[in-house]
């Protein structure tokens, strides 16, 4: 037994290996079973661990790790007695971005499966997701496609947190009560609101934080569990979402699940540090333009369809005191879904195309909304790369294309390349659903072929600003966050109160998990607002500032004294728009019953900082304590400014941290919004 033990031993460490970056350390190889796995992870400078593996259950759980149709069905050759599935062990592959590692492993004849593990250069990010390729003479049916699969211990994890798909509403669970936890969505990975949640979770614990996100536009799964100090999960893509058949000679990567440690335990630092990694990642894999906080106009709620060249031309001319950053024509200019031309019965010739050069000579870029999935088509003669069986949307009148099998990529640049030379468009909006239930070429086929569609439009024009919308936010996750610059993040085509409060919870939440300048939100329609309300109005503006605020609106139509009211907002707007860059902010989240939602933003010296504080469930006149935390570590004395009452007061850091400053709210009051400043 002495003997075996040494040699299992001896075996293990020949075909692990360790790879490092200058702040963390992993050790990658093999369990019991003979899977790819992360031993365990430290911090380098320290050796404090950040993970480890826990043992496995014992065989019979290689069900959890591949499909049962593909494990090796004999024993094979060489040391079955540890390790049932035959291979080579961890090698390092050469990458432009990451330290690269994989391990390929022999399953069912002829079926290999490869585990990847890429650790940034710098920081702290892990991107973890597996390759598998057929190399036998048979079609090789996949019933679900392995993610990653681990049972790790997390010193000090106390609680997981994610958040509702569309809502963003946090759902959290102690790590002890995991067990039966099953997170995932339906065909685009932040669908189906009434269960469904975005692919993100964070656990959290007094040793720091652990965040997850997945880089899969598609539908997922996610099963946790969890006991003192421990966390496992089962990442995967379930049937429903795979329709796979590996053909001979096949070989397809599946989605991506990035892991990051943060090893501060304050909410808001290491978000701040989370977010600061992935936005540099963002500029190495994708590039793009750099993080900005547009004002953006768009027609949508105010004209659905029925955009024509008069309303726009009409908009056109009454930009000028908005100083809009974009200029954003939405749905219905177009003659149909597949035919990108302008409407004839909406444009003279000629005529849309010098609208939007109008926009760009008053200093905004020119933006197109389109769909280019889709085709307009009679049922009865449908075109060959219509996807089978047909989905119709009658929505936008069109059929869905067949994405993995029409040469997508190619069909997509030249969509967008057509779309900047005879429109000059330099912001693109894409929207509408992608994917079917029921598909010609399976699930995943289509969603990497849309998936790598994003990433070539993305390297043809590293300008372009994308702005992805997918049917109002049902396709939020790691590869469009980082990919894009703007996401809508829920339709909502109300105004007013009730509006303004769907706007302040859905940014705060989303806030937790997608950067400030990527979170849209919309004031639609004052203009059909009670013309005298002042305060709602204010309110309204400042509930989409957290992230980047839109107006949606027929702009002769809003009054001179709204009009005065929106202008000071959005000089508002740009002054704390320069305190985001940091990604630093405390959310105060709104709960039933609350006085306050608020979120406060600071600068990375702690020198500056902002606050907007929202009227939630008080009522009548009350004062609010707001506290900040983090000038706890820069003794000094500030100056605050209430913009609406224009009064300064002068305090130190001790008591901003420790009583707060109240902020006076009288019975007509919605919404404060201080600036705060060191002496």
């Amino acid at each position: 037994m002495l003997l075996l033990g040494v040699l299992i031993s001896m075996l293990a460490a020949a075909e692990s290996l360790t790879i490092a970056n200058n702040a963390v350390e992993l050790r990658l190889g093999l369990s019991d079973q003979g899977i790819p796995v992360i031993q365990v992870a430290v911090w380098k400078d320290t050796r404090t661990p950040i993970l480890s593996l826990l043992p496995d259950a014992g065989p019979s759980n290689l069900d959890d790790k591949v499909p049962r149709a593909l494990q090796p069905t004999q024993n094979l050759v060489g040391r079955t007695s540890v390790c049932p599935l035959n291979g080579t062990p961890w090698r390092l592959v050469d990458d432009a971005l990451f330290i690269r590692a994989e391990c390929e492993r022999e399953l069912a004849p002829g079926i290999r499966l490869t585990w990847i593990v890429e650790l940034a250069k710098q920081g702290s990010i892990v991107r973890l997701h597996c390759r598998m390729k057929n190399g036998g003479a048979e079609s090789c049916p996949v019933e679900w496609f392995p993610v990653w699969i681990a049972r790790w211990k997390v010193p000090g994890a106390q609680a997981v947190r994610g958040w509702r798909a569309l809502s963003f509403i946090p759902v959290e669970r102690p790590i002890a009560d995991l067990d039966g936890t099953s997170w995932g969505s339906r065909l685009h990975s932040s669908d189906t609101p009434d269960n469904g949640m975005n692919p993100y979770w964070d656990v959290r614990g007094s040793q720091g934080h652990l965040y997850f996100g997945l880089e899969w536009c598609g539908g997922w799964r996610a099963e946790l569990s969890g006991g003192v100090d421990t966390l496992g999960f089962k990442v995967f893509l379930p049937s429903n979402e795979t329709q796979l058949v590996l053909a001979p000679g096949e070989s397809i990567d599946g989605p991506v699940l990035m892991v990051t440690a943060i090893r501060d335990a304050d909410e808001a630092l290491a978000r701040a540090e989370w977010m600061k990694q992935r936005a540099a990642l963002a500029k190495d894999l994708y590039g793009g333009p750099p993080p900005s906080h547009p004002f953006t106009y768009n027609n949508w709620y105010t004209t659905r369809f029925n955009v024509d060249a008069s309303f726009l031309k009409r908009q056109v001319d009454a930009m000028d005191p908005y100083k809009f950053d974009a200029f954003i024509v939405d749905a219905g200019w177009y003659k149909c879904v597949g035919d990108w031309t302008p409407n004839s019965s909406k444009f003279a010739a000629g005529e849309f195309e010098e609208i939007l050069r109008s926009v760009k000579s008053k200093g905004a870029l020119a933006g197109i909304w389109t769909c280019p999935q889709f085709v307009s088509a009679s049922k009865d003669s449908l075109p060959p790369e219509v996807d089978q069986p047909p989905t119709y949307e009658k929505f936008i009148d069109g059929y869905l294309l067949d994405l993995a099998g029409c040469n997508f990529s190619r069909r997509l640049v030249e969509h967008v390349v057509m779309l900047r030379e005879k429109y000059g468009a330099q912001w693109w909006k894409y929207d509408q659903l992608l994917f079917a239930a029921h598909t010609r070429q399976g699930v995943m086929r289509n969603v990497i072929a849309f998936q790598e569609a994003l990433r070539a439009v993305r390297a043809k024009y590293p300008d372009l600003i994308i702005e992805n919308c997918q049917s109002g936010g049902r396709m939020t996750n790691e590869l469009t966050v980082l990919a894009t610059q703007s996401q809508w993040l829920r339709d909502g085509g109300n105004n007013g109160l009730g509006h303004a409060r769907d706007n302040i919870s859905v940014a705060l939440g989303a806030l937790e998990f997608i950067f400030p300048w990527a979170a849209n939100r919309w004031t639609n329609n004052p203009d059909q607002m009670d013309p005298n309300d002042d305060e709602l109005l204010r309110y309204y503006c400042r509930s989409a500032m957290p992230g980047t605020w839109g107006l949606v609106a027929d702009l002769p139509k809003i009054t001179e004294r709204q009009r005065d009211i929106i202008l000071k907002e959005v000089e508002t707007y740009r002054r704390l728009n320069e305190l985001k860059a940091d990604y630093l902010y405390e959310v105060e989240l709104p709960k039933p019953g609350a006085q306050v939602a608020s979120i406060t933003f600071y600068n990375r010296t702690h020198s500056k900082a902002a606050a907007i504080i929202y009227r939630w469930d008080a009522e009548g006149a009350f004062e609010h304590d707001l506290t900040f935390p983090l000038f706890a570590s820069t003794p000094s004395t500030y100056d605050i400014e209430d913009i609406d009452t224009g009064k300064s007061i002068e305090t130190t850091s001790d008591l901003l941290v420790s009583g707060g400053i109240p902020v006076s709210f009288t019975r007509g009051r919605l919404s404060a919004l201080l600036f705060i400043s060191v002496k």
